[in-house]
């Protein structure tokens, strides 16, 4: 039964991880919301879906998947930049938007991929490997690989400056860096990822729908906040960032796995999900408030050593 209920987790929740680390990227490093994601997850699926049934490789149609991702954010990035858009307000906008805009791709609400070759076929089966199993290793190589190219790109000049202006924007653009196209990139990379992450959950879950990305932003914030409960992930360190947002996200996809395996119906997960939101906050809040606390015991007084000099 928890073989189960793992594997459940892992096959929901591997796809996610380049969506909820897209979140990361602008939510933490930039220090920003951006709504798009929702829009760009359904907008990367729905070309993967197209692509896929008109005869493209699997893993091209990821690809293509991606990069339709990748210009829903530079899309929001143009509100942003030229019109003068809060982010938060221009991805509102562009998610809304969207929803159209994947309508009329896939042609209908709701397109399947039966019988339609995906990632899944062009691998060979593994001898004795149920298919949950299965799926959970090829999707795992498939993360594994991009959240690999994603880290390396944070260790980069480009990927330093990125995370530079998160930090103090005004520092950075005295030193040179150009803050408008380090706005783009940012919106560009995390759409992108949050397409890729569409390009695989329709595969895995065989077929596409014009409302897959609704919800996927308020989702993503609280596997967020939950991984940062688990692994404290500080802003140099780009291998506890990838850990943060995986551990969040798995455990995310698992609360909601055993609340469905404990016979709450699917329509109340939107519940669970907001109810994790609010657990997750609450904690961090405490958590911060408690450490606090201690530096402040730890922290000698200054009128005390004064006063016994």
């Amino acid at each position: 039964m928890m073989d189960r209920i793992l594997l459940d987790a892992l096959v929901t929740g591997l796809p996610m991880i380049p969506v909820f680390l897209g979140i990361y990227t602008v939510f933490r490093l930039r220090e920003d919301f951006d709504l798009t994601v929702e829009g760009s997850f359904a907008a990367g699926g729905a070309v993967t879906t197209v692509t896929l049934i008109a005869g493209l490789h699997p893993a091209l149609a990821l690809v293509a998947g991606a990069l339709a991702g990748g210009v829903c954010g530079v899309l929001t990035a143009g509100l942003h930049l030229w019109l003068r858009i809060p982010v938060l307000l221009a991805g509102l906008v562009m998610s809304i938007g969207l929803f159209s805009v994947t309508l009329h791709i896939l042609g209908t609400p709701t397109r399947s991929l039966l019988a339609v070759p995906t990632v899944f076929t062009w691998f060979p089966a593994t001898p004795g490997a149920g298919a949950d199993l299965r799926m959970s290793i090829i999707l795992a190589v498939f993360v594994t690989a991009l959240v690999t190219a994603y880290a390396w790109f944070l260790r980069t000049e480009v990927g330093l400056a990125l995370r530079a202006t998160g930090v103090n924007a005004l520092m950075a653009r005295s030193q040179g860096v150009n803050d408008r196209a380090i706005t783009v990139l940012s919106l560009f990379l995390a759409n992108a990822m949050a397409g890729f992450g569409g390009g695989l959950i329709v595969q895995t879950q065989g077929y596409a729908d014009v409302n897959m990305g609704i919800g996927t932003f308020v989702a993503g914030i609280g596997a967020l906040l939950l991984g940062e409960l688990l692994v404290r992930p500080g802003r140099s360190t780009v291998l506890r960032i990838v850990v943060c947002v995986a551990a969040g996200t798995l455990a995310y996809r698992l609360i909601l796995v055993v609340a469905l395996r404990a016979g709450l119906p699917a329509g109340d997960l939107r519940g669970v999900t907001a109810l994790t939101l609010v657990v997750a906050v609450a904690a961090q809040r405490h958590l911060r408030d408690a450490v606090g606390a201690l530096r402040a015991r730890m922290t000698p007084d200054p009128k005390l050593e004064g006063s016994t000099r």
